[in-house]
C-alpha cells in the first residue's frame, strides 16, 4: 500500500503502461493537470520505490516490480466496478483504482476489517483494541470507514449493544486481498548473501561478520592473519580519555 496509494501514482504507471518509455516532458504532457516539479517528484518517489527505472538518460519506463502492478488495479478496479458502481458510474479506470486505494490507505484500515472478517461484528472497545489505534485516531477512522462504505454500526437495540460490521463491499475485498499480498512478496523477495541476486556489499558484509565472529574457523579462510599486539589499558584510556569503561 505504501507503494501504491501515493496521489498520482496510478496515473504515471497506466500512462507509462499505455505509451511505452517516456521523458519527463512527455508524461506531464499527458497528465496536464499536474504541475512540473509535482511530476518529478512523483517520478523520483516512484523510483526509489522500485516502480520505474531510467533505461537511459531522462527517460523513466516500468521496472518488473512496476509491470507487477497491474493485476492489482485489475482487482481493484473491479472490486469498484461491483460493489461502488452507483456511486462512480463514469469514473475512468485509474480513478476507480485510485478510489479504492485512498478507501484502504488510512491508517489502522486493513486491520479493523481484518478483525471484522475474523471475529465478526465487534463493539468499540474490542475493534479498537484489536486496531491498536489511539482514542482519537480510532473514531476518526470508524467514522471514515462508515464513509466509505465499508463498515455499518447495528442498531444499539439489537440486544448486545451497538456494534459495528462490515459490509458487503468490504466482505467482497478478499481478490483484492489476494493480489496486494502477491505484491507484497514480490516488493520483498528472501534473499541470503550466499544467494543469487544478492548484492556484493551483502557477501562483503556476511563475510566481515563471519571474520569477527570468536567461533570463526581458520579453515574458513585462505589465510590467517598474524596476531595484534595487545594494546595495554592505560594507553587506550589516553587515546580516549571520555570513554567509560
Amino acid at each position: 500500500m505504501a507503494r501504491l496509494s501515493p496521489r498520482w501514482t496510478t496515473w504515471t504507471l497506466q500512462t507509462i503502461q499505455h505509451h511505452g518509455p517516456m521523458r519527463l516532458a512527455d508524461i506531464n504532457s499527458a497528465l496536464p493537470w499536474i504541475g512540473v516539479h509535482a511530476m518529478a517528484q512523483i517520478v523520483r518517489r516512484m523510483q526509489t520505490s522500485g516502480l520505474l527505472d531510467r533505461p537511459q538518460f531522462g527517460v523513466y519506463d516500468l521496472t518488473p516490480l512496476g509491470c507487477d502492478t497491474q493485476s492489482v488495479y485489475r482487482a481493484l478496479s473491479a472490486w469498484h466496478r461491483t460493489h461502488l458502481a452507483d456511486d462512480a458510474a463514469s469514473l475512468a479506470e485509474a480513478e476507480r483504482v485510485e478510489d479504492a486505494l485512498g478507501r484502504l490507505r488510512g491508517k489502522g484500515t486493513i486491520p479493523l476489517l481484518h478483525a471484522l472478517a475474523q471475529y465478526g461484528p465487534l463493539p468499540n472497545g474490542a475493534l479498537r483494541n484489536e486496531a491498536a489505534l489511539a482514542a482519537g485516531s480510532f473514531h476518526y477512522r470508524i467514522t471514515q470507514l462508515q464513509t466509505d462504505q465499508l463498515i455499518t454500526r447495528t442498531s444499539p437495540f439489537s440486544g448486545r449493544g451497538s456494534e459495528y460490521t462490515l459490509t458487503s463491499a468490504a466482505r467482497g475485498l478478499t481478490p483484492v486481498y489476494a493480489e496486494l499480498a502477491e505484491f507484497a512478496r514480490k516488493s520483498h523477495p528472501a534473499t541470503r548473501p550466499d544467494q543469487p541476486g544478492a548484492t556484493a556489499q551483502q557477501a562483503v558484509r556476511a563475510s566481515a561478520a563471519v571474520r569477527r565472529s570468536p567461533a570463526a574457523s581458520a579453515e574458513l579462510f585462505s589465510h590467517v592473519s598474524d596476531p595484534q599486539p595487545r594494546v595495554p589499558a592505560f594507553v587506550t584510556a589516553l587515546s580516549h580519555p571520555s570513554r567509560i569503561r
